[in-house]
């Protein structure tokens, strides 16, 4: 695209030649404000799609930045421009009877507002140009340079916390949008217990346990905080209770991080008479409505497990032999002991194939390896698959899905499997959910899923940190 240039410099008064002008040019850059540098760290080097530069001259003026390709003035002033708004409105008017663009923002704004200054120059810099005073023929604009700036703020946006009533009032309307959704579907929702008798059994999860201190006949002392809703919520299924939901806190032990807390929202639904591929389109539907919320779209990839290895790493993952799914690993020196070939392919996942999922694409793998079927149901075959499903959004793994299995003498030897390999790593054995095992066989066929909701928020706000999304993270809690 090809843009007419600025006007060439005038000189200013009382700044003498224009070297005069560049050498006080070079003093205001060498002594910025707070919010000139902060505001400067998103713009430099071309972050949002355009090229800035700082204490430029230009109309006589030395302009906080300026977007020479797209004729954008931006200032920022501090309380002493209060006294200064004749001669500030007089410089803008000088400039934009030069055919610039100029926006204006409180030091305040930027130090405390960043996202919202950010969109506010993304949104300008997708505006057309003014006209020139002696215009030129311009080659058409498409869409093609704003639809970059708004993935490049996307990226910037990463590295930055989100403000706190505007992560707030997120969640708020993702909670809205929630419950809109499952309630024009007539999908109940329902609350069950935090703290259980039994734990989770996951060798990969560890559960909170706290001790009751009450009467001794009202039920086991030790209990653990839910890691998940799910087998309450089957035992609601097995009730008759029908299609329901639950959005509610649950806790993982150890678990913390940039993109992880010990504490958070999970969202878990179940559909009954569906199975694992129904439940696909509609977890895909939620989370294209979540975005829609934002403005934004995705590209829908769905893919098989065997067949996302097979093109992106050219490995089978049903048939190839350890030291084939080690080899593309190799860089990364990984302690190879207790390692097993489930371990491995997780590993593939999050190291190989996860980090290059595209931002802008909801991808969804389904059909997993049989040894990793969770509490899913095996479907016979060569090889047999479990009829599972996960998401990711970008590279954000969101939810968890299953054609659920309901028989309860298969779920007992896969919990007695998940001790036997917790005392093999010399973990504690977990007791197992009785009361869930009792009533599994009258479980309707159904297929649940479970989502993350600070991931899907994270992904939401454009953040890569959990605590933009918390009001207190673990650390401050």
């Amino acid at each position: 695209m090809t843009l007419l240039p600025l006007p060439r410099l005038r000189r200013g008064r009382g700044l003498g030649e224009g070297a005069g002008m560049t050498e006080y040019a070079k003093e205001l850059r060498r002594n910025q404000t707070d919010a000139e540098a902060k505001l400067w760290s998103y713009l430099r080097a071309d972050q949002l799609g355009h090229k800035f530069r700082r204490q430029y001259r230009v109309e006589g003026y030395i302009a906080d930045f300026c977007c020479v390709a797209q004729r954008l003035i931006v200032e920022l002033d501090g309380s002493q421009h209060v006294e200064q708004h004749h001669y500030n409105q007089q410089r803008t008017d000088r400039l934009q009877a030069a055919g610039l663009r100029v926006l204006r923002f409180w030091n305040n704004d930027v130090l405390l507002r960043t996202d919202d200054v950010l969109e506010a120059i993304v949104r300008e810099l997708g505006e057309e140009l003014p006209p020139h005073p002696s215009p030129l023929p311009r080659r058409s604009r498409g869409r093609g340079r704003q639809a970059s700036a708004l993935a490049s703020l996307d990226a910037i946006v990463m590295q930055h916390p989100v403000s706190l009533p505007r992560q707030l009032q997120l969640r708020a309307r993702l909670y809205a949008l929630i419950r809109a959704f499952f309630a024009e579907r007539n999908v109940l929702e329902v609350e069950t217990p935090i703290l259980s008798a039994s734990g989770n059994t996951d060798p990969n999860i560890e559960s909170f346990s706290t001790v009751f201190s009450g009467h001794v006949d009202a039920g086991a002392r030790e209990r653990w905080l839910r890691t998940s809703p799910e087998y309450p919520l089957k035992r609601l299924l097995a009730a008759g209770i029908g299609d329901c939901y639950e959005l509610g806190r649950v806790f993982r032990n150890g678990e913390a991080g940039g993109r992880h807390n010990p504490e958070f929202s999970m969202l878990e639904w179940y559909r009954v008479g569906w199975d694992h591929r129904q439940l696909m389109e509609e977890t895909i539907a939620l989370v294209e409505a979540a975005l829609a919320m934002m403005g934004r779209r995705a590209e829908v990839v769905i893919e098989s497990y065997r067949q996302l290895f097979l093109d992106e790493l050219g490995l089978d993952p049903m048939h190839a032999s350890l030291d084939e799914l080690r080899a593309p690993l190799a860089e990364y020196a990984i302690d190879a002991s207790d390692l097993g070939r489930d371990d491995w392919l997780d590993l593939l996942i999050t190291h190989k194939l996860q980090p290059a999922f595209p931002r802008d694409r909801i991808t969804l793998i389904h059909d997993y390896p049989a040894s990793q079927c969770a509490l899913a149901r095996i479907r016979a075959g060569e090889p047999p698959m479990a009829e599972r499903f996960e998401l990711y959004l970008g590279p954000y793994e969101l939810a968890n899905g299953y054609h659920e299995l309901n028989d309860a003498a298969e779920q007992r030897r896969r919990f007695e499997r998940d001790n036997t390999l917790r005392r093999a790593r010399g973990l504690r054995e977990i007791p197992m959910d009785e009361p869930l095992l009792s009533v599994l066989d009258a479980m309707p066929d159904c297929a649940g899923v479970a989502l993350g909701v600070e991931r899907l928020l994270m992904c939401l706000a454009g953040t890569d940190a959990i605590a933009d999304v918390l009001a207190f993270p673990f650390v401050t809690a």
